[in-house]
């Protein structure tokens, strides 16, 4: 039915609360209707309208976003930022289930890609190497997944035209995500670009996400060349496109 499948976000976390909601509200309409009593009913709505509360929060957020949709109009500055036609290899970091992988994809003139992730299904339910290469061949990518830490790069020095880390950043610890950016910058090439796609969530509290983003970025040895927000109802990503100093 549909294209792409990208897993579910913290559909276990989701998934106990909506299961805890729901096991009492059951419990309550249970016990009312067992006890036909003034009390037991009282008691019962009571606990189904707790119940429903309780799971309601998980229940909307359970399909968000939705595992279908490849949410590419937030990649839309990746896409457009850097001359993909110049990139022959890409590393993506934190690639998941391949949607910042296709996210950029029609901009992309016939690149190797490299989809770099833990592969963790505690956060991401169905992420998975496979998932990650169906949904990249799905978009017209050859992506080849590889299982490691973003911050010690299993990648030769200067093999990459293009590393893009999209909503992986605030993720990690602020060293690990120092440590990332330094990565970046060794295994690109000198004319190599770096692309940031990130959250208004930080290491620490400010009211300028794209400044702290654009510091840390910064402090890894990179010219910022274009930077900005894309805002799509409630939600907000920042971007910055990065070259290296000198290069």
């Amino acid at each position: 039915m549909f294209d792409y499948y990208f897993g579910i976000y913290h559909a276990r976390r989701r998934g106990r609360r909506i299961a805890v909601g729901l096991a009492l509200a059951s419990a309550g309409a249970v016990g009312g209707a067992l006890f036909a009593t003034d009390t037991a009913y009282v008691v019962g709505l009571g606990a189904v309208v707790l119940g429903t509360w309780y799971a309601q929060p998980a229940a909307k957020r359970l399909l968000v976003p939705a595992p279908w949709s490849p949410q590419r109009w937030n990649y839309a500055p990746l896409a457009k930022g850097i001359d993909w036609e110049a990139v022959d290899d890409w590393l993506d970091l934190g690639s998941g289930t391949g949607r910042s992988l296709v996210g950029p994809a029609p901009a992309v003139d016939d690149a190797r890609v490299t989809a770099l992730d833990p592969f963790d299904g505690r956060v991401i339910a169905g992420n998975d190497p496979e998932r990650a290469r169906h949904n990249a061949a799905t978009a017209g990518l050859d992506a080849t997944p590889v299982r490691g830490d973003a911050a010690r790069l299993p990648v030769a020095t200067g093999s990459q035209d293009a590393v893009t880390a999209c909503r992986l950043l605030h993720d990690l610890s602020r060293g690990d995500a120092e440590a990332t950016l330094s990565e970046a910058r060794r295994v690109l090439r000198s004319d190599g670009t770096l692309g940031v796609l990130e959250l208004a969530a930080t290491h620490e509290e400010t009211d300028d996400p794209l400044g702290y983003w654009s510091e840390l970025v910064t402090a890894a040895g990179f010219t910022i060349v274009a930077s900005g927000s894309v805002e799509r109802r409630d939600e907000r990503y920042f971007y910055l496109i990065g070259e290296i100093h000198g290069g």
